[in-house]
Formats: C-alpha cells, sequence, structure tokens
C-alpha cells in the first residue's frame, strides 16, 4: 500500500452529509467552513483564477473488472456517489502503470461519497455495483 502521506496533498475522500459545513451545506468553495485539517482541495481560495469548469452525470455499469483508465489529472477533480446502495472503487496513482505498491484504492460506497484529486495523478475507475456519478472539474 503506498504512504498516505505521498497521496495526502492531492486526493480527499469524505461524505458530502458528513463534512462539517457550519450548516450551510457547502462542502467545496472559498468560504472559511470548506477550511480544514485535511481539506486543502475542497477549500478553493476566492481570488483564484478558475476556468475550464466541466461537470458530468454517468451511470456507470457493473463490471469491467481493468477498470476505466483515464489520462493524467489536470486542475482539480471531485466525483460524488449520488446513487443510493451502490459501490464504485477508484484507484489513483503517480505513474499510468498502477503497479500495486503505488496506488491508492478507496470505493465509494454510501449516497454522498465523495473523492476530490488534484493534477498531476493518473486515476482509474470500477463500477462494482452500478452507480451514479456526478463529477466536477475545474482548472
Amino acid at each position: 500500500m503506498p504512504s498516505k502521506q505521498r497521496f495526502e496533498q492531492h486526493v480527499e475522500f469524505g461524505n458530502a452529509g458528513e463534512v462539517d459545513t457550519h450548516g450551510t451545506g457547502w462542502f467545496v468553495g472559498f468560504s472559511d467552513w470548506t477550511r480544514g485539517p485535511a481539506s486543502s482541495l475542497r477549500h478553493v481560495p476566492a481570488d483564484e483564477i478558475s476556468a475550464g469548469l466541466c461537470v458530468k452525470w454517468f451511470a456507470h455499469p457493473a463490471g469491467n473488472p481493468d477498470g476505466e483508465s483515464k489520462p493524467l489529472s489536470d486542475g482539480r477533480t471531485m466525483s460524488v456517489l449520488v446513487s443510493p446502495a451502490s459501490e464504485f472503487r477508484i484507484e489513483f496513482s503517480f505513474d499510468a502503470d498502477f503497479a500495486p505498491e503505488a496506488t491508492l484504492v478507496h470505493t465509494l460506497r454510501r449516497h454522498g461519497d465523495f473523492v476530490i484529486w488534484g493534477p498531476g495523478l493518473f486515476h482509474r475507475a470500477f463500477g462494482v455495483q452500478p452507480a451514479s456519478i456526478l463529477t466536477v472539474r475545474w482548472t
């Protein structure tokens, strides 16, 4: 298993319904409630220039044991499990070959589970069970 410290500045996991938003519900953005001990990726400073906003809704079927490999990440990306009773595994690596000892693996299982990651990572996705995922990407 890769060192968590190697990935901690590049990947963050959580659940949108459990993140402390001080009652606002906003879990990504420029306000102080998006700051936290491990939320540097969820906090977007108000003066940070963002461009290239993309939003994707996708129903991932179960299957594909090899996963769907994606190109090297550019900017920040956040995927949220929006379907109940689903299972969606996502793997991250700094290398395109996804060597097991250098790959971070996480599974989104509950409605509202999310992962957010920054640039410079390869990722691949596995629909373990049918899963609807909302993905937002910006640079």
